[in-house]
């Protein structure tokens, strides 16, 4: 009869939202949780977890060819998340092991909103007001004027899983013209037709037009650094801009610069190109910047459906039954 040792790596909001998952992998086998360097070698890796057969685990570390290759008997690797940049599939399907996701509609609403979240912080000041409350500067209030959405027009970069419900709610909250620009949009069937009122219309177009803009693209050679020296300036001066996607989507420096010149009024950003950003990071001396750390999926309900998802996968294995969204050779060819 087979032993599991189920290795939880990276994924330290597992388990903390609703116990009875962890509880429920107990049953199963010896759980041990394993929080590591993002970038820690494969061959490191793979002897850290020798003896675990089950891993759940986060958008870090990097499960490397390397990893594979020196690691013992690997049966499920379930990805505590609806993303597979950090597995090498292949080498996965070489040694066996078996893939999973979380299917990305667990994660819409939550990611979509936190958008909405930064977005309107950035536009009301409200981090830089709350620091003057605290500093007991209530009468310099007038320095946090912001703006209104209402009205106003939407612009949102990549209309895909995420970016269609950004482009809804902005619609349907603010009631302003909604732009979306995405080569190969990757939304829900029929979406443009239920949804006749958004435009779909050339990047150019959305960057000249748009009062705040919303970043959900994928990465890819085709938009990273999408918004850049060269995009921003075709913007309308005072722009705001969110991100909930990926922070290789901008270039950091010309953004910086965008900001300091007034081009861009305000950026918010849930995600950065070196993560976790370091304290130093000049985005973090600038109150018109609000960074915060990857946590756009980090609400009660996602995490717990998320929970669900990887528990599910190692109960339905351990007894033998189909698997949902596990990642075949085919999705890693198409991604590539």
């Amino acid at each position: 009869m087979t032993k599991y040792n189920i290795a939880i790596v990276n994924s330290n909001s597992f388990g903390q939202v609703y116990t009875q998952h962890i509880e429920r992998l107990e049953k199963i086998g010896t759980v041990k949780r394993f929080m590591v360097d993002q970038q820690i070698p494969g061959k490191e890796l793979a002897e850290l977890l020798n003896g675990f057969n089950i891993i759940i685990a986060s958008v870090t570390p990097n499960f490397t060819r390397e990893f594979f290759e020196n690691k013992d008997e690997l049966l499920l690797l379930s990805r505590h998340g609806i993303g597979y940049n950090n597995v090498d599939v292949s080498a996965a399907r070489k040694h066996k092991t078996l893939v999973t996701l979380v299917s990305p509609l667990v994660e819409r609403d939550a990611v979509a909103e936190n958008a909405f979240t930064n977005l309107l912080a950035v536009t009301r000041k409200t981090v830089p007001a709350y620091n003057n409350v605290v500093a007991g500067e209530w009468s310099n209030r007038a320095a946090f004027q912001g703006t209104n959405l209402t009205g106003k027009t939407f612009g949102v970069i990549g209309v895909g899983n995420i970016g269609s419900r950004v482009a809804e709610l902005f619609q349907g909250a603010f009631h302003g013209r909604v732009l979306v620009t995405d080569p190969e949009p990757h939304c829900p069937d029929n979406w443009f037709a239920d949804n006749p009122k958004i435009e779909r219309v050339s990047l150019e177009t959305l960057l000249k037009e748009s009062d705040f803009i919303s970043l959900n693209a994928s990465l890819n050679n085709t938009s990273i650094e999408i918004i850049n020296e060269n995009s921003l300036k075709l913007v309308k001066d005072g722009v705001y801009i969110t991100n909930a996607a990926r922070g290789a989507l901008i270039n950091e420096d010309a953004m910086l610069n965008a900001i300091k010149n007034g081009t861009v009024a305000g950026y918010g950003t849930d995600t950065m190109i070196d993560e976790p950003v370091k304290s130093d990071h000049p985005f973090l001396k600038n109150d018109r910047i609000i960074v915060t750390p990857h946590t756009s999926a980090y609400t009660n309900d996602c995490l717990f459906a998320m929970g669900e998802k990887c528990v599910g996968d190692v109960e339905n294995f351990i007894n033998h039954k189909p698997l949902i969204r596990e990642i075949t050779l085919t999705d890693e060819l198409q991604k590539n």
